[in-house]
């Protein structure tokens, strides 16, 4: 059985509706929706977050009580370009301005993700191998009656016999 949540492909735990990634999620309280909670018991499409309070915009608050559209421009920094009004991400410039760093790799045009490097281009995790510690020796078998005997001989006769 798959996941309970929209989007996910991975399989249900054991006697749950949930994978391990969404195990310590909520479901959203409205009626049939397979989205996880954003908050209040709802997620952001059924009122989780709240939305801007100018009237008639429906989207969602990013800065205090309002969307980027309509925050104080004192707020917000926008692109340096003119005419442009996305906000700035690096350098006073928005992404299609120039304001995002690239790809490391050489003749790559994509925007840097993830250690600087695009989704392509991310060194993949490798996993360290296992150490397996030295085998422990085992401490050399003497003979069981040559101890005994050599004890015996120095208990009677008060010398070691070598």
């Amino acid at each position: 059985m798959k996941c309970f949540f929209s989007g996910c492909d991975y399989e249900a735990m054991a006697g749950s509706w949930k994978c391990t990634f969404h195990v310590h999620r909520s479901r959203c309280a409205a009626g049939d929706c397979r989205n996880q909670v954003y908050a209040r018991n709802l997620c952001v499409r059924h009122g989780g977050k709240r939305q801007c309070q100018v009237e008639g915009c429906h989207m969602n608050c990013r800065v205090g009580d309002f969307c980027t559209r309509h925050s104080s421009t004192d707020v917000l920094r926008f692109c340096s370009e003119e005419g442009c009004r996305s906000q700035v991400h690096l350098r006073g410039k928005c992404f299609r301005h120039g304001g995002g760093r690239r790809c490391q790799v050489a003749d790559c045009t994509k925007f840097a993700r993830n250690r600087g490097f695009c989704a392509k281009h991310t060194p993949k995790k490798t996993t360290s191998p296992v150490v397996q510690p030295p085998p422990q020796q085992e401490p050399a078998r003497r003979n069981f009656l040559a101890d005994v005997e050599s004890l015996l001989t120095y208990y009677y006769y008060g010398q070691s016999v070598a």
